[in-house]
């Protein structure tokens, strides 16, 4: 085992001995509890989100957590309760009827499930994909997309179903083949102005090795997503005159 690994190994037990989490373990809204939490704060965060998503609220629970520094159940509640799709109002009824909750630790699977059927419902109903409901849902695996895509397919293809969650912008600039997307990417109103400055990407990139920018990375797709005249006239990747994908092939040359 080499130094490197034993610092490690000592800061991470020395930092849970001292009963604290650091914000370096944090890992989203769920996950993210306040950087001078203890150990048991951290616990009351992750019920009071997972509470909150599931539109329940424990006072006993809630109170026992009051007596953290941060009060950190009814923080991350009021933020969950709002991600798991409801009002203001909605969750301030919810708090004002409160339950007895046997097992926050349940509430977990309890709302990845709740996403997987909400996206498999709304899939097997054509309803458009609801990407509010997706982004919190993020927190429990992304299960809303994974149900939407599975019910979306029993009637059509993958990459339509892709086309429908991630939208034209999102989904056609990387998949030019694809014939739903032809009239998008020939509409100029749909590319991205040109950048005002790139900083030290520049024009054609930046020649430091260990800096990727996005025209060099994949610049096809890139050159589809941005109205950059400067970068995409000069590489020859694409295109009719006006700059766009041909719609008989997936990416297109022109002669310098």
């Amino acid at each position: 085992m080499t130094l490197k690994y034993v610092i490690i190994g000592i800061m991470i037990t020395t930092l849970f001995s001292s009963g604290y989490v650091a914000a370096a373990f944090a890992g989203g809204p769920r996950l993210d509890s306040p950087e001078d939490s203890t150990i048991e704060g951290a616990n009351c965060w992750v019920d009071g989100y997972d509470a909150g998503f599931a539109g329940k609220y424990d006072k006993a629970r809630a109170d026992q957590c009051a007596n953290e520094e941060d009060d950190e159940y009814n923080s991350s509640w009021d933020g969950s309760c709002v991600d798991g799709g409801r009002t203001e109002s909605e969750c301030n009824d919810i708090m004002n009827n409160p339950v007895d909750i046997e097992n926050h630790e349940a509430l977990q699977q309890e709302n990845g499930s709740s996403c997987l059927y909400d996206g498999r419902n709304d899939g097997e109903a054509d309803k458009p994909y609801d990407k509010d409901r997706a982004s919190g849902c993020s927190e429990y695996g992304g299960q809303y997309r994974d149900g939407y895509q599975s019910a979306c397919q029993m009637d059509t293809t993958e990459s339509s179903c892709e086309l429908l969650i991630e939208g034209e912008e999102g989904y056609c600039p990387w998949h030019p083949d694809i014939v739903a997307c032809v009239e998008f990417l020939h509409n100029a109103s749909n590319k991205m102005p040109e950048p005002i400055s790139l900083g030290a990407c520049g024009v054609m990139g930046d020649p430091r090795p260990n800096i990727t920018c996005p025209q060099e990375s994949n610049p096809e797709g890139y050159c589809l997503r941005v109205n950059h005249t400067a970068f995409c006239k000069t590489i020859g990747d694409l295109c009719d005159a006006g700059g766009f994908v041909k719609p008989e092939y997936p990416y297109c040359t022109i002669d310098m």
